[in-house]
């Protein structure tokens, strides 16, 4: 796995961290959610507990150029809540999520990034997607959001 503006050797520290955050949701929160927040030199993890479907970050996510690294125990994509954090928060660069099965998925935030174009666009899939509130309707606006 590369990720953009990181070296091979970074990459590889990220790839192991993944693995490790598998381990840490095993051992420390019953293979549900958790999360691993790093500064922009990965020299500082912070680690956050979530429930079965749900991780709250609140205010933790302060600084530049943070790498969040977080699981999803169900082996899901991207959720709703985290599209939106990840656009929202000027702090997060990269959002990765990581399987219980081992599959990745990582977003990267790009110079060009326009926060309100895309939450507006994001909006206007669920606005007009989205008649009844569930997980699967909003993993469908997700999913159309990101192919575009």
């Amino acid at each position: 796995m590369l990720i953009a503006g990181y070296s091979e050797e970074q990459c590889v520290y990220i790839q192991r961290q993944h693995k490790e955050l598998l381990k840490y949701s095993k051992n420390k929160n019953k293979s549900k959610e958790v999360a691993f927040v790093f500064n922009s030199d990965m020299s500082n993890r912070s680690e956050f507990i979530g429930s079965d479907d749900i991780l709250n970050l609140g205010t933790a996510l302060y600084g530049k150029n943070l790498i969040v690294l977080h699981n999803h125990p169900r082996n899901s994509s991207y959720s709703f809540n985290n599209v939106t954090m990840f656009i929202s928060n000027d702090s997060v660069r990269i959002l990765t999520v990581v399987k219980n099965n081992g599959n990745v998925e990582t977003l990267t935030k790009l110079e060009e990034l326009n926060t309100l174009l895309l939450m507006k666009e994001l909006r206007r899939l669920e606005k007009s997607t989205v008649k009844v509130r569930t997980d699967s309707e909003y993993r469908k606006i997700v999913n159309k959001f990101l192919n575009k």
